[in-house]
């Protein structure tokens, strides 16, 4: 019924997998809004959701991109039929290794 609703408003509905946080950038989104939350102290209940409201819109649009970026890279990862942790490997080699060379031998 949700899918039906959201087609009919002219969206695209895409359903990810259960548990495969890496697949999903929201999660990454609210990962660094939780970590940013805790970090602020907070003594009552309005304060807590003031930060809220202010950590949720303080994400830089860039750090989104590079949540969808690596989403998307892992997906490509899991399409060439990588696992687990050879999945992680090609991931950290995109984002840690291009454009970083310091030698011409490498």
């Amino acid at each position: 019924m949700l899918e039906t609703l959201i087609k009919k408003a002219g969206h695209e509905c895409i359903f990810l997998p259960k548990f495969h946080c890496e697949l999903n950038p929201i999660e990454m989104y609210w990962g660094w809004c939780k970590y940013r939350y805790r970090e602020v102290p907070k003594k009552t209940f309005e304060d807590a959701k003031r930060c809220a409201e202010e950590q949720l819109d303080a994400c830089p649009t860039e750090v989104i991109r590079r949540f969808i970026n690596r989403s998307w890279r892992f997906m490509s990862a899991y399409r060439l039929s990588l696992t687990g942790k050879a999945a992680e490997w090609k991931i950290w080699r995109i984002q840690n290794c291009v454009g970083k060379f310091k030698r011409h031998r490498i």
